[in-house]
């Protein structure tokens, strides 16, 4: 461990929760690390327990816990695997989901905008159980935009406010969806502004085009469980920002990890709470790689009783992401967050064989590929796993693997992306293009980002089927290191105020 009584300041202090396991790591404006810790706790902590518990330690390790010198962590980032369960999951028999974190989940409406779409009606592919439990009502009005941008359909704004006042006082959020609104959010944003003047400024609005994906039903199924999340995700993260100042933490930036491998600041993950869902899991691949010093690798995810329930990549130094509809709680929707291909998708104790059987799933090419080992339960699994299995060229577990979340997490940074549908004849499309990936860097900026040192870091065009003229859907990302904290001593306010929240 290094001594850090020479350093300034600047450093980014990773948590990692995981059951009863909690890992740290301090690393520096460097992005070296120079302290890491790992502490089981007794019984079945809750994710505020925990923190109280882990946080004092973790300074005190790091030896930057005396004398006031907490002010030298400017950022504290968590990847916290119980914040999946903000999501209710689903009952082993497929039956109605439960739920699992006493986030006092609130009933929300949903809105389509598109009368010519109900052939499928919203919430259509919900387990009915789910659906009942958590949407109140739900209605769909004229609206929407066509492929070329041009409106679809006016807007009913007098149907919106007739529905508003129905659920006037019954819901907490409402989730707006329009017929190819990440292409053209106008209608979405007129919808949002009569809701709100109907409804108050107290329920939250949730809008599809923040969340992507050019498929109604899955990107419509996605804003309603944001819409479902957002208000507990508010209140826990308040009360989060009074554990640390509680640890002299206060002044702090605060970050999540998020699922496609990348963090978002606290007041962007409460209002975008989804992005929550697998990133813990997502800071484990991207934190094992890291210390392993591997750009192309496989990475098993294991937990404390030493076995791999999942194995995740790692491509170009850079986490798989999912290519197809990722399924939550038994809802499909539009959702990317990093592949992770189950061991044993029975559930049962994972062997070699099945471990074998996995890598091959998880490979995309035929080449043999490192295995590495990471999460709370790595040194164990690795005492029972030989130095090469099947399409491998080694298993190892590296230094601090069962750190690695907090490495990951630690390590990783703030991105964003945006999405639009490009017709090819279109005369200005290298506009578009730059359109699309200038839109990719202020969604980074606005997720926590660097704003001078945010840039677009990929894009991504997918061709698309059964259209009148050919087209492309364009996913542009860009990437950034996370912005810098209010300077210790200097009063800051809440940075999730309830009321500015809606809640």
């Amino acid at each position: 461990m290094s001594d850090l009584a020479h350093h300034t300041g600047g450093y980014r202090l990773g948590i990692a929760l995981d059951g009863d396991e909690v890992a740290g790591a301090l690393v520096d404006v460097h992005g070296t690390v120079v302290a890491v810790t790992t502490r089981r706790l007794t019984g079945k902590p809750t994710p505020d327990d925990a923190l109280h518990a882990a946080l004092a330690p973790l300074l005190a390790h790091a030896e930057v816990d005396g004398g006031g010198t907490a002010g030298d962590i400017d950022r504290v980032l968590f990847a916290i695997s119980e914040l999946d369960d903000v999501v209710v999951e689903p009952d082993t028999d497929g039956s109605a989901p439960q739920e699992t974190w006493t986030g006092g989940h609130g009933p929300v409406a949903a809105v389509r905008l598109g009368a010519a779409t109900t052939a499928v009606p919203p919430l259509a592919l919900w387990p009915p159980e789910f659906r009942d439990r958590v949407v109140l009502a739900s209605t769909c009005v004229s609206g929407g935009a066509r492929l070329d941008g041009t409106e679809l359909e006016p807007l009913d704004e007098a149907g919106l406010a007739a529905f508003a006042r129905t659920v006037a006082g019954k819901v907490e959020a409402v989730a707006v969806t329009g017929v190819f609104a990440t292409l053209t959010p106008d209608h979405e944003l007129a919808a949002a502004a009569v809701l709100e003047r109907e409804l108050g400024g107290r329920v939250r609005i949730v809008l599809s085009h923040e969340i992507g994906g050019s498929g109604l039903l899955e990107r419509e199924n996605a804003t309603v469980l944001q819409a479902v999340m957002t208000p507990p995700a508010c209140r826990d993260a308040e009360r989060l920002q009074q554990v640390l100042v509680a640890h002299g933490l206060g002044h702090a930036e605060v970050f999540f990890a998020r699922n496609d491998g990348t963090i978002m600041a606290i007041d962007y993950a409460a209002t975008h709470p989804l992005a929550l869902y697998g990133g813990a899991a997502a800071a484990t691949v991207r934190g094992t790689a890291l210390l392993a010093g591997e750009q192309d690798t496989l990475v098993a995810l294991t937990r404390a009783d030493g076995t791999a329930p999942s194995i995740g990549a790692v491509t170009a130094g850079l986490p798989r992401l999912t290519s197809g509809h990722t399924t939550i709680a038994g809802v499909p929707t539009s959702l990317r967050m990093v592949a992770q291909v189950p061991v044993r998708p029975d559930g049962a104790r994972c062997d070699t064989r099945a471990l074998t059987e996995a890598i091959d799933r998880a490979k995309v090419a035929p080449t043999d590929l490192p295995l590495l080992l990471g999460g709370p339960g790595a040194e164990e699994l690795a005492a029972t796993l030989p130095p090469h299995l099947a399409g491998t060229v080694s298993v190892r577990c590296p230094p601090w693997a069962a750190a690695a979340a907090a490495v990951g997490v630690a390590t990783a940074p703030v991105g964003g992306e945006a999405r639009r549908i490009l017709a090819l004849s279109d005369d200005d499309a290298s506009v578009v293009r730059e359109t699309v990936d200038e839109a990719a860097r202020v969604a980074a900026v606005r997720a926590g980002a660097d704003p001078q040192r945010a840039r677009a870091k990929l894009r991504e065009e997918t061709p698309l089927s059964y259209l009148a003229e050919p087209a492309v859907a364009l996913l542009a990302r860009a990437e950034g290191p996370p912005r810098s904290a209010v300077p210790a001593g200097r009063p800051r306010p809440t940075t999730v105020p309830l009321e500015e929240n809606g809640i």
